[in-house]
């Protein structure tokens, strides 16, 4: 019995270190992902929209050929998929391309927050897509972390909320989040069980392809040998840590814990955004912006703590 029990709470110890890592790593990923708002806010004036998502999916297209090669799992995609390659492609060249137009016309705090309304979105898609089922426990999470995030956009006034004030930039990127709120539930719906690196390679490959399809004029006549060297140090950054490196820590903490709280930590985006930007301009946010930024927060931490462990 002592031996069995022990097994028991090695077993426990081991999968709750697992869960801790799979949060630091989804905490990484959130940094991440809201660093993108004030970085490309910095850097969207610099070239066209097209030109800089262009070679941000260069880039990160090569990093993650080169991690297929070095883990040998390099693998030519089959005729049928390509298809399906560039459709995925076409919903994320949407999503990066509507996020640099935004940030042209609204703030970054703004954006992270429509951000925040992709895990409602995608709960909806992937109901009327794929049949996927949410929780009531889920619903109202995602419902209060919409409300905060509305709250955030319409920056805490009640009558541009009643009118619909929406600002262009946000308009704008709420089309892209659309888009990329479909990932997510096409990905599901079209995997076949090939390698989900090798999916993201020939993604960001067919998505380099529509761009330079579609925005070569853009790109042959962007100023490249006059952006100041920051530009690229930048979209760099994007490509590898918001893109290759992102994307891992998604996939390690998807096997860890349940879907619906990896999805919760969307949810930071804007708080993490509103800190970054405070400390870059030296100055604190207004409390009705706090509130709203707060309140998604706590939708997280809702979820977290509703959604109990995932089952053995």
């Amino acid at each position: 019995m002592s031996v069995s029990s022990n097994a028991e709470t090695h077993k426990q110890s081991s999968t709750g270190q697992e869960e801790n890592k799979a949060h630091g790593a989804m905490l990484l990923f959130i940094f991440f992902v809201s660093t993108s708002f004030p970085v490309g806010s910095a850097i969207t004036h610099a070239l066209d929209p097209t030109a800089l998502t262009f070679l941000r999916f260069l880039i990160a297209s090569g990093a993650f050929g080169v991690l297929l090669v070095i883990k040998k799992q390099w693998a030519w995609p089959r005729p049928l998929l390509c298809f399906k390659y560039f459709w995925l492609a076409a919903l994320l060249v949407v999503f990066f391309i509507t996020m640099f137009e935004g940030l042209r016309l609204g703030s970054s705090v703004s954006l992270g927050a429509v951000f925040t309304l992709i895990p409602l979105m995608t709960a909806v898609i992937a109901f009327f897509l794929i049949g996927q089922r949410t929780t009531l426990r889920l619903w109202i999470g995602l419902l209060i972390a919409a409300l905060g995030a509305v709250w955030v956009v319409f920056d805490g006034d009640v009558d541009k909320i009643l009118s619909f004030s929406l600002g262009r930039g946000e308009l704008i990127f709420l089309v892209g989040c659309f888009t990329y709120s479909a990932y997510s539930p096409f990905v599901r719906k079209y995997h076949q069980g090939e390698n989900l690196l090798v999916l993201t390679f020939w993604t960001l490959v067919a998505g380099a392809i529509i761009l330079g399809i579609y925005g070569w004029n853009d790109i042959a006549t962007s100023p490249w040998l006059n952006v100041e060297p920051y530009v690229y140090g930048a979209i760099v950054y994007l490509a590898i840590c918001n893109t290759a490196i992102s994307f891992l820590l998604l996939k390690f903490a998807s096997f860890k814990l349940p879907a619906a709280k990896v999805m919760a930590y969307t949810f930071l985006t804007p708080a993490i955004v509103l800190g970054i930007e405070s400390v870059i301009s030296g100055q604190l946010p207004e409390l009705t912006i706090l509130a709203g930024a707060g309140t998604t927060a706590l939708a997280m931490v809702f979820l977290q703590r509703s959604l109990g462990k995932p089952k053995a």
